[in-house]
C-alpha cells in the first residue's frame, strides 16, 4: 500500500511540473496579421477560425479563412503536432512556470510548415514562426 501511495504521490508531482500542454483554441476567431505575406490568398489582416480535434499533441481539421477571392472565404487541412512547452523562469517564485507551447504547423498536402509555432496566453495568441515558406503570422482570439 505505501508503494502505490508513493507512486501516486511521485505521478502528481510530475504532472505538476510538466505543465499540460496549450492548445490552440477549436472553433475560436481568430484575427491575423501577416507580417510578410500570406501563404495563399488570405486577407491581410483576416479572420480564421480552426475546426480543428484531437489529442492536444496531434489535432487535425480545417482551417477556414478570410481571403481575396470573390467569396471572401476559403479553407484548408492542417495540422497542429508534437507540442513542447515554452517555460520561462519565474524569479518570485523561484521555479520554472510553463506559458505555453510550441507545435509543428503544417499546411495540408504538402503546404509550408511552420517549425515554431507558438501557442500563449491560454491559447488565445499564436504566432506561426519559422515557416518553410518565410511567412510569419499573428493570430489572437477576437
Amino acid at each position: 500500500m505505501k508503494k502505490l501511495v508513493l507512486f501516486a504521490l511521485i505521478l502528481t508531482l510530475g504532472a505538476q511540473v510538466a505543465g499540460a500542454v496549450t492548445p490552440p483554441l477549436a472553433n475560436t476567431w481568430y484575427r491575423c496579421d501577416y507580417q510578410t505575406g500570406g501563404h495563399f490568398n488570405e486577407k491581410d489582416p483576416g479572420f480564421s477560425i480552426f475546426k480543428i480535434s484531437g489529442a492536444p499533441t496531434l489535432l487535425r481539421g480545417i482551417e477556414d479563412y478570410e481571403a481575396t477571392t470573390s467569396t471572401g472565404w476559403d479553407n484548408r487541412k492542417v495540422t497542429f503536432a508534437n507540442p513542447v512547452n515554452i517555460r520561462v523562469w519565474d524569479p518570485d517564485l523561484r521555479q520554472w512556470v510553463v506559458i505555453g507551447s510550441k507545435y509543428e504547423f503544417t499546411i495540408n498536402p504538402g503546404g509550408p510548415q511552420c517549425t515554431n509555432t507558438q501557442v500563449l496566453d491560454d491559447g488565445h495568441l499564436i504566432a506561426f514562426l519559422g515557416c518553410s515558406d518565410g511567412v510569419v503570422r499573428y493570430c489572437s482570439t477576437y
